[in-house]
């Protein structure tokens, strides 16, 4: 529990110093315990005005290939960037705030 008031915590910084957040996608697929368990690092950064959007892999062959054997993946829609799992919310705070390149 109290990680979870940690995180809200980060994310409220986040907020606080970032005007604009980048949008993000997290490349899973249904049935992924390990996607759950990316979607829980990342919710309370979602309410808090993140947004990400799920993309199912397994809607796109080539999306197979690409994150089949990396899924949860978590990209930058602005700069392409991505995170691959495992990570913290930690972790996702540094992402979020790296200047895109």
């Amino acid at each position: 529990m109290a990680n979870h008031l940690g995180l809200a915590r980060i994310s409220t910084r986040i907020i606080a110093r970032s005007p604009m957040l980048p949008e993000c996608q997290l490349f899973g697929t249904l049935g992924c315990h390990l996607c759950e368990q990316a979607e829980e690092v990342l919710m309370p950064l979602v309410e808090h005005g993140l947004l990400v959007e799920l993309m199912d892999i397994a809607e796109r062959s080539d999306w197979v290939e690409l994150y089949g054997l990396r899924i949860p993946v978590l990209r930058r829609v602005d700069n392409g960037a991505e995170l691959d799992w495992p990570f913290e919310a930690e972790q996702v705070v540094s992402f979020l705030q790296a200047a895109a390149t």
